[in-house]
């Protein structure tokens, strides 16, 4: 067997948008390759993840890399968005700092309130870093990596403890946590069972029924996840992309990607590559 050569970190990279004014509708579910923070100023929207919630003016909503999720309606918008590489700033959701984003992938409500002295801090630091984008030097990487610590840890200490949190199952919580650490190792649902120590079938149920989405959607969307940074941040060829996020079928990997993303993954490093 040849050894694979393993993948360099994805280089530091984020970006921030910011809209006003802006009415949403249902969109096809979409899985993201980067963590993701949707500061509401103004207006309102809703989204699914694990079930639907409502984001008010004031709040944060976060949505973890490899999670499915949808836009379902809102109205009059004004909000900031900021998408990172978590591995690319040195930053996973074992660290504190992350914890929102881990909680929520493991069933935490997604939707934190923050009171107005750190909504007026959340908008000086989106400023800062959507001004930082703009003149990229070699400081760049480091001013956004702390002005990203210092929003991730707003938004950490405005986020409930966990066992605040009524609506995690247990159950759920561990088959999410455990194909979390090991999507990239070639797993199913029987892994998942006897890692939780249940039966397949009855974790098949409980997760599709607590998340809306199947044991075998959570694992190929973070394998995809994984895919995406790989396409965007090195140059490792499509081919030995698909053996390093556990598949060994590279037409397989090729189909799953574009069913997700929409393009084929050389047709998205492309577009990812492109002078903005």
């Amino acid at each position: 067997m040849t050894d694979l050569k393993q993948p360099e970190p994805p280089h530091p990279s984020c970006y921030v948008i910011h809209e006003t004014g802006v009415s949403t509708h249902p969109a096809p579910v979409a899985v993201h390759a980067e963590h993701g923070l949707v500061f509401a100023r103004e207006g309102w929207f809703t989204m699914e993840q694990r079930y639907e919630t409502l984001s008010l003016a004031g709040s944060v909503t976060i949505v973890p890399a490899g999670v499915p999720h949808r836009p379902l309606a809102g109205e009059d918008l004004d909000y900031w968005l900021l998408g990172f590489s978590a591995g690319g700033f040195g930053l996973d959701e074992e660290q504190a700092v992350m914890r929102p984003f881990a909680e929520v992938r493991l069933g935490a409500s997604p939707v934190i309130h923050l009171e107005n002295a750190a909504q007026a801090r959340l908008q000086l630091w989106f400023e800062t870093l959507a001004r930082e984008a703009e003149g990229q030097n070699e400081l760049t990487a480091d001013v956004q990596r702390s002005l990203i610590t210092l929003i991730l840890s707003e938004v950490s200490r405005a986020m409930p403890n966990a066992d605040e949190d009524t609506q995690r199952s247990p159950l759920v919580a561990a088959a999410l946590r455990y194909i979390q650490r090991h999507s990239l190792s070639p797993i199913s649902l029987s892994d998942v069972a006897s890692a939780v120590r249940r039966t397949a079938p009855h974790v098949a149920a409980v997760v599709k029924a607590d998340t809306g989405f199947t044991v075998g959607t959570w694992i190929t969307s973070a394998r995809l996840a994984k895919a995406a940074q790989l396409l965007q941040h090195t140059d490792i060829p499509v081919d030995q992309i698909a053996p390093h996020i556990g598949w060994q079928d590279t037409t397989h990997f090729i189909r799953q990607f574009r069913r997700i993303y929409g393009v084929t993954p050389a047709a998205w490093r492309k577009k990812q590559r492109l002078p903005a």
